[in-house]
């Protein structure tokens, strides 16, 4: 076997061929290696913006509109508002303590004894109260729990930590129970049972667990998500929940009765529980009126898709399989004698193609995990940096799992897995195979996102919502 000369390693440059080769690759590999660093930049690049144009997400789940009209019980849990003229009673129960300033006259009797102050302030804590008066409400509370009972004289009772405060232009009946009172800074003190009347008008502020409205007259009420939502007030009047998958903030249960979606009748036969923002006018019956993002009624999640040729599969994307299939066969069979070869560009570019698949599948479950959040009020990353925070990691933190996993596993399934089939053929016919694969994924990654979050209560329905009948059984008594 000959040896190259010295001469024949010289070019007609003078320079050694063999170290130019050697140099080339070194480049070639600096090359790939500046592309994939570069890649991985504007990859994290690109993903900070989606972060920082959707900080809560897109929130393209489908909403609804929900018309109630009648007189089941209902509950709202959320930031309510109050507005209306009640002429009649507001009861308190549990009261912490209630200030009654500007009084033009006070009147206290406990069946025996009567005093009389004028131009007086009145601090009472501790016991129950009943006030009978005419005054306009117009109340804002953070985070509060209503229940409309028609049963009830007063048929609407809030539950929240918020002080009520109203005025009142004329005369008014108050009752007291346990209480303490206390008269112009103390000047005069009792405890016990007293009826009270207050004369010439006065402003109140009281604090206590439960309100009572009677709303005869009719009372508007503004449901919305609370920024500071606190269910464990539940807690203070011996109420146990159990774990939810679900945040009861911005919510309103209603517990039979017909109820219309998007213009369609649904006869509730044991609860139906909406999530959303909307308003409700209470009197002898409720009035509500609002949007809903997720659905449960009878225990199964509500949505207009339907699985009529396959049960488990929405007929709108049926033809996924079949098309990726047919893709795939007829690439198969093209590629043997007419794809063309680009296999050391296709092998440059394969780190690329994985970052960009990296890349979708974080912005797809960024967003993905937002969207459950709109809709349940929680997910996996929110519960995860609340734990990460300082926070519990119980059994109501982990229901979520599921109800966020399942439905992103059949929309993979369903979805991604046969867009990247589809696009991974295509490529593979001029020699891209990794880059196809790679950017099959992506494509298949970020339509799983924008396709699949309008089947989510589908899939749920198909695969653990017997989970949600068991806990909502539990809650209201049936199942």
């Amino acid at each position: 076997m000959e040896e190259e000369s010295g001469e024949d390693r010289i070019d007609v440059f003078g320079r050694d061929r063999r170290r130019g080769d050697e140099e080339g690759d070194k480049k070639r590999e600096f090359s790939v290696n500046s592309i994939l660093i570069a890649s991985a930049v504007i990859a994290l690049i690109i993903f900070s913006a989606v972060v920082s144009a959707y900080p809560h997400g897109m929130r393209i789940s489908e909403s609804h509109n929900v018309i109630y009209n009648g007189n089941n019980n209902v509950f709202f849990s959320g930031a309510i508002a109050i507005n209306g003229n009640v002429d009649g009673i507001i009861a308190s129960y549990d009261v912490k303590e209630g200030n009654f300033s500007g009084v033009g006259e006070i009147i206290i009797t406990d069946g025996s004894v009567e005093k009389r102050f004028s131009n007086a302030d009145m601090v009472i804590k501790g016991g129950d109260g009943e006030i009978k008066v005419n005054s306009h409400i117009d109340e804002k509370f953070g985070y509060a729990i209503a229940v409309f009972n028609s049963s009830n004289i007063t048929a609407m009772g809030i539950l929240t930590r918020d002080a009520l405060n109203f005025g009142c232009d004329g005369d008014a009946i108050l009752h007291v129970d346990n209480s303490s009172i206390s008269v112009k800074n103390g000047a005069w003190s009792s405890s016990g049972n007293f009826d009270i009347l207050l004369k010439g008008g006065f402003d109140a502020s009281i604090s206590a667990k439960i309100f009572g409205f009677q709303t005869d007259n009719g009372i508007n009420i503004s449901l919305r998500r609370s920024d500071n939502a606190d269910t464990g007030i539940l807690d203070e009047i011996g109420i146990e929940m159990p774990p939810l998958p679900f945040d009861l903030n911005g919510a309103f249960v209603i517990s039979g009765g017909n109820v219309s979606i998007d213009g369609s009748p649904e006869n509730i036969k044991n609860f139906s529980f909406f999530r959303g923002e909307g308003n409700a006018f209470i009197s002898k019956i409720a009035h509500i009126n609002m949007r809903a993002v997720l659905i449960i009624v009878d225990g199964e999640f509500y949505t207009e898709e339907k699985g009529a040729k396959i049960w488990f599969i929405p007929d709108k994307i049926i033809l996924f399989w079949p098309i990726a299939i047919a893709t795939w066969i007829i690439s198969a069979v093209i590629r043997k004698k007419y794809s063309s070869k680009m296999e050391d560009y296709d092998r440059g570019m394969s780190g690329v193609a994985m970052i960009i698949h990296i890349l979708a599948f974080a912005i797809s479950f960024y967003l993905w995990d937002w969207e459950i959040r709109y809709e349940f009020g929680q997910s996996i990353i929110s519960s995860a940096m609340a734990f990460a925070g300082g926070g519990s990691a119980g059994i109501k933190e982990l229901m979520i799992i599921p109800f966020e996993i399942v439905p992103w596993f059949a929309a993979f399934t369903l979805i991604a897995m046969p867009i990247r089939i589809i696009l991974s053929s295509i490529f593979s016919l001029i020699g891209l195979e990794r880059v196809g694969k790679g950017v099959g994924k992506a494509a298949g990654l970020i339509m799983l996102f924008l396709a699949g979050v309008i089947y989510i209560p589908f899939f749920l329905n198909v695969t653990i919502s017997p989970l949600i009948k068991g806990v909502m059984g539990y809650l209201v008594g049936y199942g």
